[in-house]
This record gives structure tokens, C-alpha cells and sequence, in this order.
């Protein structure tokens, strides 16, 4: 499985120049990052990561777009998934099946050295409703509207998935000044009889100045029925291209820590090679991991 993903993902990236060049022409834009990643974690020694957005413009003034995506993971026999399809007015107002606010801010620290761990702890950083897509075939359908302007930038989404029995609201927002960030994120989840039920929240704040960089994040997923958690990420870049870190999840009482350190090559701005050793449920796992970034 891990030869064939890695032909593959090879494949893919030496076609990624001529890709983005037609896309471009057509006014197609793509965002978002591609991994194949061996690690050491039980039976299954490989895992692909996929979190990707195709934008088409669809009206001659650019108002009215369509936009296709998916937040994936690759396992053998199995494609945790959701898939994203929502027409876009003005680049900010979505409606369809569209990603929650609450995904806008504060990925898993390990999303990019480790991400079989990003998807086996996927609750603790991402919405209710991304996970009960992934996990349980849930359809949650909804509005979102974006506000990206620097230095804030703001999010909301509301969803119903009849496919999944549930319905959610979700408001993030992140703010930027100098080397600091802050960004935070609640999420309010209701039964299909309309009780309400839990909140997801996290709240962070981020230092990053000339090669350093440090981030703490206080993660709250009462709505997936877990500890609390302090999620940490520290970087430093010991050269232009060569990069070290530190990262964890620390639970209430210890209960389900996770933590690890990681080494990253940058072959260029959108392609990391990153080698990390991670802790978790008493047991020692390395991955190898290449992202690509669109």
C-alpha cells in the first residue's frame, strides 16, 4: 500500500505544474494540502491525507461561483471522508454542503508530522460536524459566510443533517497582530428532536518572530464526550529549509496524552518531507511523511 501510494502521490506531484497551469487558464483555483505519510502505529502502516477546495467561477462578473472539496483520510479498506459542495456569492456566503466555521481555526497540532494521529484524535480539534461525516456518514447540509480580511477574520456556519440526526451552529475567529494570534472557535450541536445536547470550543494564541514560533491552545470537545485538552506547538527553523518542532495534546488527568517531535525539509514553499517520533497510548510510532501544498 505505501509503494503505491507513494508512486502515486509522485505521480500526481509531477503533474501539479501543468495541473495548476490549465486550472489557472479555466479559473479554476485550488487550495489546500495533499500527504502520504508511513508510520508505525498498528497493523496499517500507511495513511494519505487529503483537505482540498476547487473554486469555479460560474458567472462573468466572478459574483457567483461553485465550489467542490474534501476532508479525507486514505486507510486500506476504508475513506473517512466529507465532501463539500456549495455555490459561493461574493466569495463569502456558502450554502450547500459547506465546511463549519469551527474547522477555519486551530488544526491538530499534528496535522502535518503525523497524520494518523490528526485522524485518530480528529475530535478533539475538528467540528462535530466534520467527524460525524467522517465516522458515521452524516450529510450536513447548511449556510456559512467567510470574512477573511487581515488583520481579522471571522467565520459562521449553521448545519442539518438529516443523514446523521443533528443540527449545528459554528462561529470562529482569528485576530493578528505583529508576532501575535489569536483565534477561537465554539460550536453548539442540537439533537434531531431539537434538544440541545453539548459544545465543542478552543481558544489560542501564537507567537511567531523571525525563526521561532509558539502556540497554545486550550481544546474543550464536551460535544465528542472528551477530556479537555492543552494542545502545544513550538517551531524553529534552523535553516532556510530545515525546520524543527515540538507538539502534543495534554488531556485532563493525563488521560489520553499524545505528543511527539518532528524534523521538516522544504524542497520548495509547497513540498515539506517531515520525519517525527510521536507518544501515544504507550507506544512509540515514527512516521515519514510528504506534503504538498496547493
Amino acid at each position: 500500500m505505501i509503494r503505491m501510494a507513494l508512486i502515486s502521490f509522485a505521480f500526481f506531484i509531477s503533474l501539479a505544474p501543468a495541473g495548476a497551469a490549465l486550472a489557472q487558464s479555466s479559473g479554476i483555483s485550488t487550495e489546500g494540502t495533499l500527504s502520504i505519510s508511513a508510520h508505525g502505529y498498528g497493523p496499517d502502516h500507511g495513511i494519505g491525507a487529503v483537505d482540498i477546495t476547487f473554486s469555479l467561477p460560474i458567472s462573468r462578473n466572478g459574483r457567483f461561483g461553485l465550489e467542490l472539496g474534501t476532508f479525507m483520510y486514505i486507510l486500506p479498506q476504508k475513506r473517512p471522508h466529507e465532501t463539500y459542495v456549495a455555490l459561493t456569492i461574493d466569495d463569502r456566503w456558502r450554502i450547500g454542503v459547506v465546511r463549519p466555521a469551527y474547522d477555519f481555526v486551530l488544526p491538530s497540532v499534528f496535522e502535518e508530522a503525523a497524520p494518523h494521529l490528526a485522524y485518530a484524535r480528529a475530535e478533539y480539534s475538528r467540528a462535530y460536524t466534520t467527524t460525524n461525516a467522517m465516522r458515521q456518514g452524516a450529510v450536513p447540509w447548511g449556510l456559512s459566510y467567510t470574512d477573511n480580511r487581515a488583520p481579522f477574520g471571522w467565520a459562521m456556519s449553521v448545519h442539518h443533517a438529516a443523514v446523521g440526526g443533528f443540527s449545528s451552529a459554528s462561529l470562529a475567529a482569528r485576530w493578528q497582530h505583529g508576532a501575535w494570534r489569536l483565534a477561537a472557535a465554539v460550536e453548539g450541536v442540537w439533537s434531531e428532536a431539537g434538544d440541545f445536547d453539548d459544545i465543542n470550543a478552543k481558544l489560542g494564541l501564537s507567537y511567531v518572530q523571525d525563526r521561532w514560533s509558539i502556540g497554545l491552545a486550550w481544546l474543550h470537545p464536551e460535544a465528542e464526550g472528551l477530556p479537555d485538552a492543552l494542545a502545544l506547538n513550538a517551531g524553529f527553523d534552523v535553516t532556510d529549509k530545515l525546520s524543527l518542532s515540538l507538539f502534543g495534546e495534554f488531556t485532563d488527568g493525563g488521560r489520553d496524552d499524545a505528543y511527539g517531535l518532528a524534523a521538516h525539509y522544504a524542497f520548495h514553499d509547497r513540498a515539506t518531507l517531515s520525519l517525527a517520533a510521536t507518544r501515544w497510548n504507550d507506544e512509540t510510532g515514527f512516521h515519514l511523511t510528504l506534503t504538498h501544498r496547493f
